[in-house]
C-alpha cells in the first residue's frame, strides 16, 4: 500500500515533526531552570525564531521581552482582535500570537521574524511548546508564591504573639530570608481598606508587588477579628530606606497606621498596639476629610510617633469616657449648624477671621458676629487659651478634616 497520499503525512514528515517538535521541547525545557526562567524562556524563544518574542500581560503591558520587534505596534493589532490566534505582518516583521490563561491571569505570547519562511515551519511547535513552558514555569511560579506567602504570614504571627528576648537572634535569622536587614529599626503597621471595606488578598498581592518594586522586606497577613468586622492588613517593614517613600504609595489606595520604630522584636506585640491606635486615628480623618469636602473613599496616613500631643493624649482616652466629657460642649453646637461650621474652619485657619471668612465666602465682620455668638453661647471669650484648647479637642477630627478639605480644594484650583 502506497504511504504518503491523500491528506494524511507520510511517516517521514510525521517523524521529522516529532524530531523538530522534541528539539525544540528541549531547548526550551532548560530555561526553565534557569535563576529567572520565564526570560530565559523568552530569549530562547526569539533565538529559535530568529527574530523576537515577546510575553503581554492581559492590559498590555511586557512581562518579558527579547529582540527588537515593535513591541508596542503588535500589542496594538493583538488589541484589535479578540482572537486567540493571530498571523499578520508588521513592516518586514511576520508575526503570530497567541492568548494563553496562565495562574495568575490570561497573557498574550507573541513571536516574530523578519524570515518569511520561518513561521510556517516553526511557528506552531514553537507557539505550543513555549505555551506548555510558560504554563509550568507559571505554575511552579505560584505554587512557591503560596508558600511564601503562608512562611511569611508564619513569621510575622509569631512576632506578634510575642517572642523571648533571649531568642530573639534566631527570629532575625528567619527575618533575613525575607531581606530584613540584620537589627534594623521596624514599623508594624495596619492598613484598611478605604469606604469600611473588607481588605482582601488582592490587596495584600497589591502590597508585596509594590513592596518589591520599591525593594522594602516585608512581613505581611490579612487580619480578621470576626466575621462582623472587616478584615484589615497587618505588616511589619524597615523603617529605614525606600520604607517611607513606600508607604506614601500605599497610603494613596489604603488608609494606614503605623507605630513608632522600635528594635527589639520582643516590642512587636505593643507596636502592633501602637499600629491600631494609628489606623484608628487616620480612619477618623478619613472620614472627616470625605464629610467635609473629600472624595468618598478618602485614605490617610497617620504614624504615631509624628502626631501632635492634643491627638495622642485623645488617642489614649476611653472612647466612651471622652465623649461624656465631650458631650456638653458639642450638646450646644448640636442645632447651630452654621456656628458649627465656622467654628471648625475658624480653628481649622489658625483662628484667622480674614482666612475663615474668604473660606467660608463671606465678610470678615459677619465671621466676627459669629463668634460673638459663639462666645455669648458658652460664655467664655474665643481668645481664652483654655476655651480654645477644649474647643480644639473636642472638634479635631472635623478641624483636621476641614484643614486638608481646605488644601484639597486649593490644590484642585491650582491644577484648573
Amino acid at each position: 500500500m502506497e504511504q504518503g497520499t491523500g491528506s494524511n503525512p507520510s511517516l517521514a514528515d510525521q517523524a521529522a515533526e516529532l524530531t523538530l517538535t522534541l528539539k525544540v521541547t528541549n531547548l526550551l525545557l532548560n530555561a526553565v531552570s534557569m535563576e529567572e526562567p520565564v526570560k530565559a524562556l523568552v530569549g530562547r524563544v526569539a533565538d529559535l525564531c530568529h527574530g523576537a518574542a515577546v510575553v503581554y500581560d492581559a492590559d498590555g503591558a511586557i512581562v518579558e521581552s527579547s529582540g527588537e520587534a515593535p513591541t508596542r505596534l503588535i500589542w496594538n493589532e493583538v488589541a484589535a482582535s479578540h482572537a486567540t490566534d493571530q498571523e499578520f505582518s508588521i513592516g518586514r516583521w511576520h508575526l503570530r500570537t497567541r492568548t494563553v490563561a496562565l495562574h495568575d491571569g490570561v497573557h498574550v505570547l507573541a513571536i516574530g521574524t523578519r524570515s518569511e519562511d520561518l513561521l510556517p515551519r516553526l511557528g506552531d511547535v514553537l507557539l505550543d511548546t513555549a505555551e506548555r513552558m510558560l504554563a509550568a514555569v507559571n505554575g511552579i511560579q505560584h505554587g512557591a508564591s503560596l508558600r511564601d506567602r503562608r512562611d511569611n504570614a508564619h513569621v510575622l504571627a509569631t512576632l506578634q504573639d510575642g517572642v523571648l528576648p533571649s531568642r530573639e537572634h534566631r527570629h532575625w535569622g528567619r527575618l533575613a530570608q525575607y531581606k530584613f536587614p540584620s537589627y534594623v529599626p521596624l514599623r508594624a503597621l495596619e492598613a484598611a481598606a478605604p469606604g469600611g471595606e473588607s481588605a482582601t488578598e488582592a490587596h495584600v498581592q497589591r502590597l508585596i508587588d509594590s513592596a518589591k518594586s520599591f525593594g522594602v522586606a516585608l512581613l505581611v497577613s490579612i487580619r480578621r477579628l470576626n466575621q462582623e468586622t472587616p478584615a484589615t492588613i497587618s505588616a511589619v517593614i524597615p523603617a529605614a530606606g525606600r520604607a517611607e517613600a513606600w508607604l506614601n504609595h500605599v497610603a494613596q489606595t489604603l488608609t494606614v497606621g503605623t507605630s513608632a520604630p522600635f528594635g527589639a522584636l520582643a516590642e512587636t506585640p505593643g507596636a502592633f498596639r501602637e499600629a491600631e491606635t494609628a489606623l484608628e486615628i487616620a480612619r477618623s480623618r478619613a472620614r472627616s476629610f470625605a464629610a467635609d469636602a473629600g472624595p468618598a473613599t478618602a485614605t490617610e496616613i497617620v504614624r504615631l510617633d509624628e502626631v501632635d500631643l492634643a491627638t495622642w493624649l485623645l488617642s489614649q482616652v476611653d472612647g466612651q469616657q471622652l465623649l461624656a466629657r465631650m458631650r456638653p460642649i458639642l450638646h450646644e453646637l448640636r442645632d447651630a449648624d452654621t456656628l458649627h461650621a465656622t467654628l471648625v474652619t475658624y480653628l481649622a485657619l489658625d483662628l484667622n477671621i480674614s482666612a475663615t471668612a474668604q473660606a467660608m465666602f463671606v465678610h470678615a465682620n459677619t465671621i466676627r458676629y459669629r463668634l460673638g455668638k459663639i462666645e455669648e453661647l458658652f460664655g467664655e471669650p474665643v481668645t481664652s487659651a483654655a476655651f480654645v484648647t477644649n474647643l480644639y479637642l473636642c472638634l479635631q477630627s472635623p478641624v483636621l478634616g476641614r484643614q486638608r478639605a481646605l488644601g484639597h480644594q486649593h490644590d484642585v484650583a491650582a491644577a484648573g
